[in-house]
């Protein structure tokens, strides 16, 4: 996939809405966003509800579950959702598709998955995984992207080799390799380090996690921006804030992640804590290193 030579600029200069001074909003302003997953770079978003931020800039934010960004992303064209939490990738295929797709604010700076099987695999490369079926967050996705990518790179082709079957995120894809119904699958942080904290029973085939990449953000559509520019402002003004929270307050962020990840040991959260800054975008903007990635990966990789 080509990306538009104009999306560069939308996607540098669209944080800076966050810079126009507050207007006042008489009234609450329901915000809708699609989550594609409970992932730790949604942090942000949780620190700014808990800090009141979304309150004084006069919104209410709702989060609407789906399994993967690509439902999402349909959800937002469809309208029935103001935003979605979900990698840049799909800001592209909206404006591709002449939807209007945009980047609001970066959530993220690094990638965050992990392709994970189970100890007792014999696999120990991508390559030792085809011909078997692979668990991917839905078709479309980032995951889907970023597999098909490392395949090419591997010299093979992802859908005459590989089989890459949909199984959602967190929970239900770590039940489907623990089952054996996928020989391997992308997990996320925190679902990465939790299995890998499970007595020794999942490993990694390959780490993503460190890649630069925005794998994570706000997308809108142009068609609600242009329409709802002031609640755009603040909506991106109120995560800006709790994004230099998780680099400056450490206390901010152990209380999102408790809240986030209620079920983990404080031993993980703990983990988790540590790594928030160095996973979060400090400022809301993506980092250029992340963008040519994504060019790349979409390019190469992208059904």
């Amino acid at each position: 996939m080509t990306l538009p030579k104009q999306f560069l600029h939308i996607l540098i200069t669209s944080s800076f809405l966050s810079l126009i001074p507050t207007l006042t909003q008489a009234q609450t302003i329901t915000v809708k966003l699609a989550a594609a997953q409970n992932s730790l770079g949604s942090l942000p978003l949780v620190i700014a509800e808990q800090k009141g931020f979304f309150a004084e800039e006069g919104l209410k934010v709702e989060s609407i579950d789906f399994k993967g960004g690509a439902p999402g992303r349909q959800a937002l064209a469809a309208g029935s959702v103001n935003a979605c939490i979900c990698a840049a990738d799909h800001a592209v295929r909206l404006r591709s598709r002449g939807q209007g797709g945009l980047v609001l604010v970066a959530l993220t700076e690094y990638h965050g998955y992990g392709l994970v099987t189970l100890a007792s695999s014999p696999a120990k490369t991508l390559a030792d995984l085809r011909s078997k079926p692979v668990g991917i967050t839905s078709a479309g996705s980032l995951t889907d992207n970023t597999i098909r990518y490392f395949i090419n790179e591997a010299g093979f082709h992802p859908d005459r080799d590989f089989q890459l079957i949909g199984v959602g995120t967190g929970g239900p894809m770590r039940a489907a390799i623990e089952s054996g119904s996928e020989a391997a699958g992308m997990l996320r942080t925190p679902d990465v380090e939790a299995a890998l904290a499970s007595d020794g029973k999942f490993r990694l085939v390959q780490d993503y996690r460190r890649l630069q990449y925005p794998a994570l953000d706000l997308v809108a559509v142009e068609k609600w921006t242009k329409a709802n520019p002031e609640t755009a402002r603040k909506l991106v003004r109120a995560v800006v804030r709790a994004e230099r929270l998780v680099q400056t307050d450490p206390a901010a962020v152990v209380a999102g992640v408790n809240q986030m990840f209620p079920a983990l040991k404080p031993e993980l959260r703990k983990v988790l804590a540590e790594e928030a800054p160095k996973l979060a975008s400090p400022d809301g903007k993506m980092a250029r290193g992340g963008y040519v990635l994504m060019d790349k990966m979409m390019k190469t990789g992208g059904p």
